[in-house]
């Protein structure tokens, strides 16, 4: 049986775009009408176990892909205008740019001026991943026992339980920080 508040119709018709399926091909392929494909994107239609297992096979996605209940959440746009950007007193800047509902991710750009910080204290979470990407300048981070010089364009990816240090020398540096869990949340 398939929740009332579950629209099937309008996740069909959105997997069907983003895969780039015209209905004729889907309707073809299946041998599922035209009309009743329609009717099912439009919500006039109910399915059948049978045809959503077929759907499903057709698309190579998990059932539970068309029955999991709505969060009714959908993307969210993150204009730069939004986002929240902290200077430290030192010139540091971080904007975190994924929203505070992010429960799995954490997205920061941050500004690094030459010969940052002063201090180099060595950080380290419980659980989780980090991944740095440079975009402008050279950043310098230090992973345990190894130390890796980054430039634009390359990156670094290690578990955030590991003890770690990131700094600039003559050169500042511009770089995304991309954390799982967010910092402060446990998965």
């Amino acid at each position: 049986m398939v929740n009332d508040s579950v629209d099937i119709g309008k996740r069909l018709r959105n997997l069907r775009k983003m895969r780039n399926t015209p209905l004729t091909k889907l309707s073809e392929e299946t041998g599922m009408s035209y009309s009743y494909l329609s009717g099912l994107e439009n919500g006039k239609h109910s399915i059948s176990i049978t045809n959503l297992q077929k759907l499903s096979a057709y698309f190579e996605v998990d059932l539970i892909y068309f029955l999991a209940p709505d969060n009714g959440e959908e993307a969210i746009f993150i204009g730069k205008e939004d986002r929240q950007c902290v200077t430290t007193d030192d010139g540091v800047s971080f904007k975190v740019i994924t929203p505070g509902k992010a429960e799995r991710l954490q997205v920061t750009l941050v500004d690094l001026p030459s010969h940052s910080p002063s201090e180099r204290s060595i950080h380290h979470h419980k659980d989780g991943e980090e991944f740095i990407t440079v975009i402008k300048g050279k950043l310098f981070v230090m992973v345990g026992e190894k130390n890796y010089e980054l430039g634009k364009g390359d990156s670094v990816f290690f578990r955030a339980s590991l003890g770690h240090v990131m700094y600039t020398e003559d050169e500042p540096a511009l770089f995304y920080l991309i954390v799982s869990p967010p910092y402060g949340k446990v998965l």
